[in-house]
C-alpha cells in the first residue's frame, strides 16, 4: 500500500498516543516514519481510563491486530447517584479501556527502531519540500512533519500562533485502584456500570478499566475515577505543588500529592460525595490531578507541517473525545494520502475536515463545562 510519491519520509514530534496513531497509520501506507519522544522508556501501565470510542476501536482492529473487545471492559448501564447514596440506573452499553492498553498496542505495532525515546526535538524548521527535524545536534530532513507533542506543544506556534490553551477554572482529580483492593460490596455495586454524581459545581464519575497490560479478567481489573473540582489560579498553584515543594503548573502525577492537599481531598470527599464514591477516594493511595484546559486553533497545517491531537485542539474530558480525536486525525490523513491526486490536495482536505471536527468538539466541551457550573475563565485568569 503506497501513498503519494512526493511524500516518502515522515517525522513525528511526540511519541504519546497522537504521535503513535499517526506513525502506525502512515507506516501502513508504506512511508518511512520516525518518532521522536522526549521521555525515556515505556510509561507505567497505571494510566487513567478512557471511554472506548468507535474510531479508536476501528484503529486498533485495523492497524494493530488487537481485538478491542478483548482489551476493554464492558458496561451495560449508567448509574446516577444522589447525595444520600441512592441511585437510578438506565441501560447504556459502552466499553472502557485504559491509556496504557492503547499505548501498548500502538507501540508494539510500530517497529522498535523507529521510536526514538529520550531524544527531544530541539528545533523544527520548515523547508520548501517539507521540514527539518533537529535532534541531538543532527538535522533530519523529512517530507512531512507531524507535530504531536501535546497540549504544551513547543512547536504549535509554527503552524498556529494563536492556539495556546487556557485554564478553564477547574481540575480533575483522578484515581486508579486495583479491583482486588476494593471491598467486595463496593466493587459489586459499581460493576458493569458507568457511574456519575453531579453536585454543586462538581462532577464525579467512575468505571472499571483493564488491569495490567489489558487484562479484563474479573478481579484483576482496575477502578478508574475522575472528580471535577473548581480551583482558582492560587488554588491551582497550591495543589500542583508537590510534597517536596516543587511546582508542576498544570498537573501532578501519582505519588506526589502534598499531604495537606491529600488530606483536603479526603475531607472534601467525606463532606460532599455519596457513600460509595467517598469510599473510592479513601481507598486510593496515590491520587493525581490535571488542570482542565481549553485550546483551539484556526489552522492545522503550514506547508508540510501538521498539528495533531492535543497540540491542535485541547478539549475537555467531559467529551470523552480526546483520544478519539487523535485517532480520527490519523485515520483521516491515512485516507487523504491514499485518495487525493496530490500531496497539497490531500493535506488541504485533511485540514478542512479536522478543523471542522476539532472546532465542534471544543465547543461541545465548553458547553458541557458550563452546564455543570464548572467554567469560570475570569476566576481562572486570577
Amino acid at each position: 500500500m503506497t501513498a503519494l510519491p512526493d511524500i516518502a519520509t515522515v517525522g513525528v514530534v511526540g511519541g504519546s498516543l497522537a504521535g503513535l496513531f499517526h506513525a502506525v497509520a502512515l507506516t501502513e501506507l508504506g512511508l518511512d516514519v520516525d518518532v521522536w519522544e522526549r521521555a525515556t522508556g515505556r510509561p507505567d501501565d497505571r494510566g487513567a481510563g478512557i471511554v472506548l470510542q468507535p474510531g479508536v476501536a476501528w484503529f486498533l482492529n485495523e492497524f494493530t491486530g488487537v481485538d478491542p473487545e478483548r482489551v476493554s471492559v464492558p458496561v451495560t448501564h449508567r448509574q446516577f447517584f444522589t447525595k444520600d447514596g441512592n441511585s437510578r440506573v438506565t441501560p447504556m452499553r459502552q466499553r472502557m479501556i485504559s491509556w496504557g492498553t492503547i499505548y501498548k498496542a500502538l507501540r508494539d505495532t510500530l517497529p522498535a527502531e523507529r521510536y526514538h525515546d529520550g531524544q527531544p526535538v530541539t528545533a523544527l524548521t520548515p523547508t520548501p519540500a517539507g521540514a527539518t527535524i533537529h535532534v541531538d545536534g543532527a538535522a533530519q530532513p523529512v517530507d512531512l512533519a507531524i507535530i504531536a507533542d501535546g497540549s504544551a506543544s513547543r512547536f504549535r506556534a509554527l503552524v498556529a500562533p494563536d492556539g495556546a490553551p487556557r485554564y478553564a477554572g477547574y481540575v480533575a482529580y483522578r484515581g486508579v485502584i486495583d479491583e482486588a483492593d476494593l471491598p467486595q460490596e463496593l466493587a459489586t455495586s459499581l460493576g458493569d456500570r458507568f457511574s456519575f454524581y453531579d453536585g454543586d459545581r462538581t462532577q464525579f464519575l467512575c468505571y472499571f478499566i483493564p488491569g495490567d497490560f489489558g487484562t479484563t479478567i474479573t478481579g484483576h481489573c482496575r477502578m478508574n475515577w475522575v472528580w471535577y473540582v473548581p480551583a482558582d489560579a492560587p488554588e491551582l498553584k497550591r495543589i500542583t505543588t508537590d510534597r517536596n515543594g516543587s511546582a508542576h503548573g498544570l498537573s501532578l502525577p501519582p505519588g506526589l500529592l502534598a499531604p495537606e492537599v491529600h488530606a483536603g481531598l479526603l475531607a472534601r470527599a467525606r463532606s460532599t460525595l455519596p457513600e460509595p464514591l467517598r469510599q473510592l477516594v479513601e481507598h486510593t493511595g496515590d491520587p493525581f490531578l490535571q488542570a482542565i484546559l481549553d485550546g483551539r486553533v484556526t489552522r492545522m497545517r503550514s506547508g508540510r507541517m501538521l498539528l495533531t491531537g492535543d497540540a491542535a485542539f485541547v478539549v475537555r474530558p467531559h467529551t470523552a473525545a480526546s483520544t478519539e480525536k487523535a485517532a480520527a486525525d490519523a485515520i483521516t490523513l491515512f485516507h487523504a494520502l491514499r485518495q487525493a491526486p496530490s500531496a497539497d490536495a490531500a493535506l488541504q482536505a485533511w485540514e478542512d475536515l479536522r478543523l471542522a471536527a476539532g472546532t465542534a468538539i471544543h465547543s461541545q466541551g465548553v458547553s458541557l463545562g458550563h452546564r455543570l457550573g464548572l467554567s469560570d475563565l475570569e476566576t481562572a485568569a486570577g
